[in-house]
């Protein structure tokens, strides 16, 4: 196998990062279901987690064989769903992930469809062993939450004689940065996340009336809205030894109903079109700045297993829970409705001992998940299911270091919504991950 510097492997990385951020930038999705609640959610978990269909809960990276040597002889995934997983930390992990998400909507009623892509970056984190012996790890990332973002043109007759074009705009999203520590206590760990959790959302209206002998001014009904506060998740996990080679782990996790403090901008006005295509405002009916607001963000819990016989192959079944009926922005509720979900997923790494053999070491994974989407448009549910495949690719270590890297990448497909909606929604996402690791702190034994 090609053996690649430490300096080469940060450098082509820092390269790849650097390109998928200007498409980042550049790539846009338009999803008329981001409309409602917090806008279309992000997948919360690792690239690896989400090759097995998103299962977390049980979910840990450690083998417990190394806790008496002096290194950790491979590269450890942090799972950020479950903070209870940072105290089994052996090695500090830096891991970021992307994501290019392909979504496809169809109406059911005329056949019309429409495809946009876009891509993102998933997360950032470093993961931190503060203490070994007594199994405490620190993690600190950045993630997306939420986003928001379509364009929806509309032309309708009004009494058969003026025509009315409507153009629906909204953008924004909702992001957390986060600290994270978790603790050991033998086959027991508990975490926590404390985070920042803020967003934006920006939702206009455009009317215009099409006529060729009257001249009306175009109006634009548009709110903006930010918002922020403090978030915190919590996790559980207890791992059992079933016989020598076989182990089972429960896990919980989940939040509390909590508050954050928001601000809004109303805008009312009368606007038109310059030369070049831009918005310029003719008058203003009400502009109110500043208006202060509660959204409440709601309780979520969720809970599982994983079986893993080491070496070889795990399995696990998640069933998560949220209860957005208790949703409000700024005092109002939306078309929302609790929602739930289960994951059934797995991983298996065929032959992980034999050197020469890259293929058995590669770990493959797949899974599914199925679940009553959290939106609920004319008083219609919106079913969700989704099927995952992925791969986690070891990466050679360079000779007189500590430093173990892996690749994840992870397929998904997923529908939202049937022939009964207004609104089909495929989505097609290929998310890659990269997971650097590195032993610190160690203490010399020689000078």
């Amino acid at each position: 196998m090609l053996l690649v510097s430490a300096t080469t492997k940060y450098k082509l990385l820092s390269t790849v990062v650097l390109v998928i951020s200007v498409f980042c930038v550049n790539g846009q999705e338009n999803s008329p279901y981001s409309r409602y609640g917090l806008g279309d959610i992000v997948p919360n978990q690792s690239i690896l987690n989400r090759g097995m269909g998103g299962i977390a809960a049980g979910y840990v990276d450690y083998d417990k064989r190394y806790d008496l040597k002096g290194f950790y002889p491979k590269s450890q995934t942090v799972n950020f769903l479950n903070p209870a997983s940072y105290s089994k930390m052996r090695i500090t992990s830096f891991d970021l992930g992307f994501e290019v998400d392909n979504r496809v909507l169809r109406t059911p009623a005329t056949g019309e469809k429409f495809a946009a892509a876009s891509a993102i970056i998933s997360y950032l984190q470093l993961g931190v062993p503060l203490s070994r012996k007594h199994e405490l790890g620190l993690n600190i990332g950045l993630r997306p939450v939420s986003r928001i973002n379509y364009k929806i043109q509309k032309i309708e007759q009004l009494a058969g004689v003026d025509t009315s074009l409507s153009l629906f705009n909204g953008s924004g999203g909702s992001y957390e940065v986060f600290a994270g520590l978790g603790k050991g206590f033998k086959n027991f760990s508990v975490g926590v996340n404390l985070g920042y959790y803020f967003g934006t959302k920006d939702y206009s209206t455009r009317k215009q009336f099409l006529n060729d002998t009257v001249t009306y001014f175009k109006s634009n009904h548009e709110t903006k809205s930010s918002f922020g506060g403090i978030l915190v998740n919590f996790g559980l996990q207890y791992a059992a030894q079933l016989n020598e080679k076989t182990k089972l782990t429960l896990g919980a996790y989940g939040n509390l109903r909590q508050k954050f403090n928001g601000s809004q901008d109303i805008i009312r006005e009368t606007f038109d079109y310059d030369v070049n295509g831009g918005v310029y405002r003719v008058d203003s009916v009400l502009v109110s700045s500043d208006v202060s607001g509660k959204i409440q963000y709601p309780s979520n819990v969720g809970f599982g297993f994983v079986i893993e016989r080491q070496d070889r192959w795990l399995i696990g079944i998640d069933y998560t829970t949220t209860k957005w009926e208790d949703y409000r922005f700024f005092g109002e509720s939306d078309l929302v409705r609790n929602s739930w979900m289960v994951k059934v997923g797995g991983q298996l790494t065929p032959d992980p001992a034999k050197a020469k053999n890259y293929f058995g070491r590669i770990s493959y994974r797949a899974g599914f998940n199925f679940g009553p989407d959290y939106i609920k448009v004319a008083n219609q549910d919106l079913s969700q299911l989704g099927f995952s495949l992925g791969a986690g690719f070891p990466i050679r270590k360079n000779p007189y270091t500590n430093q173990y890297s892996f690749i994840n990448l992870g397929i998904e497909y997923g529908k939202r919504g049937n022939n009964d909606n207004l609104l089909k929604e495929n989505i097609l996402r290929i998310s890659l991950g990269f997971t650097l690791s590195d032993l610190w702190f160690i203490k010399k034994k020689y000078d």
